[in-house]
């Protein structure tokens, strides 16, 4: 029986893995609800472990403050002294709750190490003692949390400045030094004379010219706010990315990117984040960047790591550039920049057949993106056999199977998703924490959910408990669940999470197929 109970709603479970992992690193016994093996009865084990906990760490989130069980839980803990609040959303604590001070994890960068981690010790180290807690020490501590966030509040829109100075005159070609524009900014900022807001505003007039400064036209910088989902810059023609085409793609991506990272919660990333405008600490400050993607599945903003990796890394000859793309076609598989870099990529390394696949992927979901399903189809399809990485066909197959799935041809569907599935499978053997293993639920629910519409039922029940037990996958929906438990008997756990990957890309969802009673 674990000292330490994790009560949070479903649909969180994947932003309540780091914390769980986390409190793991720190030597904490924990139970939460992805211990429970197959066929356990899933209320009686619950019930035991809240029971025999020492201290319950409530999760509180947009979806946890209007769940019934988290409160019920909740209140549990709370009238027998055990509850430790931790709210990783700014919400509206429920009604005998707010008395409690909930440590606040919305800035939290998923590491064990993390000044909200060393807050979060201390209250659960007093609990399970049996102490009390030091409540002076813990305000203390917050107020040098509280301190180091401000600060990093000017150093994130310092690094924001000396960025986007770089990508507008050295990102892609050498540039003359820069002016004392920049400078003056930064010492206003420094002295004071300035705010951050002030400061943000004066970096993107300098971005967009207004200061007397001209970018580069080789760099086709899209205005600011462009998005990197659907890109602007030149699609491939005939296979061929020019660089032209690169050179807008590649500095497009790399501002979205790095406006994203630059307020990251984790130093190190912001540190690496602005040393990547410095061809001294290029290489270096890439590894940084690259290893910590590695190590942290969960972070919400891996994607936004790899793609800025990618872009500077390609741009610079770097061969981690390359890498850094092939991990974030998983992540970013409709963003026909990720493709359309890729394929530079694969040029400059003499792989002109994966290259040329690589374009057609980028022109296929730029279609795709746009609701033209044939050109895309097509597009895909004539990538498909070209590309010989599984880490590369797991995206391409699942789009094709999407694709189908709107039709309403869920056989097909079933199809390209079970070679979707397969290939994840391959990459996650060889490399468990890479990006296309990280999406691996959403190819298994994708498959299920395809084999049971196209009225294959009861093989979709048998690959979901595969799933669940190979995989650790939650079912893509409670009608599902219920049904291969009735009808087919099938042993499969009681919760259902829709993977991440679904819930950002809804699609029509069609009748299931009841096939004909055989005479």
């Amino acid at each position: 029986m674990a000292d330490i109970f994790i009560s949070y709603a479903s649909e969180d479970r994947a932003r309540v893995r780091p914390l769980a992992r986390s409190a793991q690193a720190r030597g904490f016994n924990i139970w939460w609800d992805r211990s429970l093996a197959a066929g356990q009865d899933y209320t009686a084990i619950i019930e035991k472990e809240l029971k025999g906990a020492k201290a319950v760490i409530v999760v509180w989130t947009q979806s946890s403050a209007n769940s019934t069980f988290v409160r019920d839980e909740a209140g549990r803990a709370r009238d027998e002294g055990r509850l430790v609040p931790v709210m990783l959303d700014q919400v509206q604590i429920p009604l005998g709750f707010g008395a409690f001070q909930a440590e606040d994890f919305t800035r939290w960068n998923g590491g064990a190490n993390a000044p909200q981690m060393q807050l979060l010790v201390e209250v659960l180290s007093a609990k399970l003692s049996g102490r009390e807690v030091n409540s002076g020490e813990i305000q203390r501590r917050r107020s040098r949390l509280g301190m180091r966030v401000r600060i990093v509040s000017v150093l994130t829109v310092m690094a924001l400045i000396a960025g986007i100075a770089w990508v507008v005159n050295d990102f892609v070609r050498p540039a003359p030094p820069p002016t004392d524009l920049r400078a003056e900014l930064l010492r206003l900022l420094a002295e004071g004379q300035l705010t951050p807001e002030q400061a943000i505003q004066l970096a993107q007039m300098l971005e967009t010219g207004a200061l007397g400064q001209t970018a580069d036209a080789r760099l086709g910088a899209p205005s600011p706010g462009a998005s990197s989902e659907v890109a602007t810059s030149p699609a491939p023609t005939d296979g061929v990315v020019s660089e032209a085409s690169f050179d807008a793609t590649a500095s497009e991506a790399y501002r979205a990117a790095f406006t994203a990272l630059a307020a990251h919660p984790d130093a190190q990333v912001r540190l690496a984040v602005a040393q990547m405008s410095q061809a001294s600490t290029r290489d270096a400050a890439m590894q940084t960047l690259w290893t910590y993607a590695n190590e942290h599945p969960d972070d919400p903003l891996r994607d936004d790591i790899y793609l800025l990796c990618g872009s500077v890394g390609e741009a610079n000859n770097n061969p981690l550039g390359q890498r850094a793309l092939e991990q974030a076609t998983s992540l970013r598989s409709r963003d026909p920049g990720v493709w359309r870099m890729l394929s530079r990529s694969y040029q400059r390394t003499n792989r002109s057949g994966e290259a040329e696949a690589a374009a057609h992927v980028s022109e296929g979901v730029a279609a795709q993106n746009t609701g033209d399903n044939a050109t895309a189809e097509a597009q895909l399809q004539q990538a498909l056999p070209q590309l010989t990485s599984p880490e590369l066909r797991a995206p391409v197959a699942s789009e094709l199977g999407q694709i189908a799935e709107q039709r309403g041809d869920f056989t097909a569907a079933s199809a390209r998703f079970s070679q979707a599935y397969s290939a994840r499978e391959q990459v996650a053997q060889a490399a468990p924490d890479s990006a296309a293993a990280g999406v691996i639920e959403a190819d298994a629910q994708q498959l299920v959910r395809a084999l049971d519409r196209s009225g294959r039922s009861r093989e979709a029940c048998d690959r979901l408990r595969q799933a669940q037990e190979q995989h650790d996958v939650a079912a893509p929906d409670e009608e599902l669940l219920q049904r291969c438990q009735r009808e087919f008997r099938t042993r499969l756990r009681n919760d259902v999470q829709l993977a991440p990957q679904l819930q950002r890309r809804p699609i029509e969802v069609q009748p299931r197929i009841t096939p004909a009673p055989t005479p």
